[in-house]
């Protein structure tokens, strides 16, 4: 469990939720994971994305919105100590990794899978595969970082890497292989590289053991067997 949501209305604590699956709804209908009963809050508000240790918020397109920290969001990287506004209830985002007082320009910054699961395993196929099996069954393993080893598999024909509003990278399936692409970069970022060499704003077809480099994160492309 990478963390919790400190449940609070008119500034009393009211719960907590703890962030123990990768996907968490918002909203005032019954089937969400956190319901909150109030006309000011929509059926299914808000979404919270928590992989590798890092939780994501973004917007369901509600009727009056969701805040951080008294900002309207669509999308935000939750930091530490974060303050999620929904109609008058307050969610407080702790992140057990983290500690508030660590300066994030110092901090190693992470990366995570955006919008994408990690299977337990690769599909298993004993025929020889052609090349449009092999991309479907290629993956990405985590080089370094408190995640290394992890693997993705990248079944979808597009998957994004990064953190909203930092850096965003897509990696694209195409008929002759995947191929790489730096989608958002901020100036404190690393420039994205692959096998070392920075590749600015060009989509690069990707190799089998190619390393991608997304800030100090590094990661290893496997196509599939």
């Amino acid at each position: 469990m990478s963390g919790k949501l400190e449940f609070s209305f008119n500034t009393n604590k009211i719960g907590e939720y703890s962030l123990d699956k990768e996907v968490m709804t918002i909203g005032r209908k019954d089937d969400n994971d956190i319901r909150i009963d109030n006309l000011a809050v929509s059926g299914h508000h808000a979404k919270l994305l928590t992989i590798f240790g890092d939780s994501f918020l973004e917007d369901l397109n509600s009727t009056n919105g969701t805040f951080v920290n008294g900002r309207s969001v669509a999308k935000h990287a939750l930091k530490n100590g974060d303050v999620i506004t929904i109609g008058k209830h307050e969610l407080r985002y702790i992140n057990y990794n983290n500690k508030p007082a660590a300066a994030p320009a110092g901090d190693i910054e992470k990366t995570v899978f955006i919008g994408a699961k990690t299977p337990k395993s690769a599909p298993a196929n004993n025929s020889k595969p052609n090349l449009d099996e092999r991309l479907k069954s290629a993956k990405l393993q985590l080089l370094n970082g408190k995640s290394s080893g992890k693997e993705l598999f990248l079944e979808k024909e597009s998957v994004r890497l990064g953190k909203p509003g930092m850096q965003v990278v897509s990696i694209n399936r195409r008929p002759d292989g995947h191929f790489i692409v730096a989608l958002e970069q901020t100036e404190e970022c690393r420039p994205l590289k692959v096998n070392g060499v920075e590749i600015g704003s060009r989509s690069v077809k990707l190799q089998n053991h190619d390393i991608i480099e997304i800030n100090q994160l590094k990661i290893e492309y496997y196509l599939g067997s």
